[in-house]
């Protein structure tokens, strides 16, 4: 299986930053739904469904492009890293983007998902560095 490590470098009441690391096992394919975060992983864990927002992505990614979706019944596309922009996208001026317009509002989990395209080709690895506001 594709390596995937999440890591957190910062995490407070209402923030959060991931460190990630992605790299290609030579057998696997595209990620497809990867799940990076649950309401679980946060400290202490959150039984409520938390509105992620994601205020801002460092990124560097080697062969392949990166789509962030919040979690739920049907995933909802947030962001797109693309492997020929970067490295450095900043939400703040607006507030960040938010998991907020889900119809059912149930329908949100509090996770926040990945999949790629281009991973499965030989070499590809990247990491992302993504501050979360819970």
């Amino acid at each position: 299986m594709a390596q995937v490590t999440t890591r957190k470098l910062e995490e407070g009441p209402r923030n959060l930053v991931l460190h990630v690391f992605f790299e290609r096992d030579g057998v696997s394919g595209e990620l497809d739904t990867h799940v990076l975060l649950t309401p679980g992983d946060f400290s202490p864990a959150q039984e409520a469904k938390p509105t992620l927002r994601i205020v801002q992505v460092w990124y560097a990614l080697v062969w392949f492009d990166v789509v962030l979706k919040f979690g739920g019944i049907v995933p909802r596309p947030a962001l797109v890293l693309a492997r020929d922009h970067g490295p450095n996208q900043d939400f703040c001026h607006f507030g960040g983007i938010a998991d907020s317009d889900t119809v059912p509002p149930s329908d949100n989990d509090g996770s926040l998902l990945v999949s790629t395209n281009g991973f499965a080709q030989a070499g590809s690895q990247g990491s992302l560095i993504l501050a979360l506001r819970k």
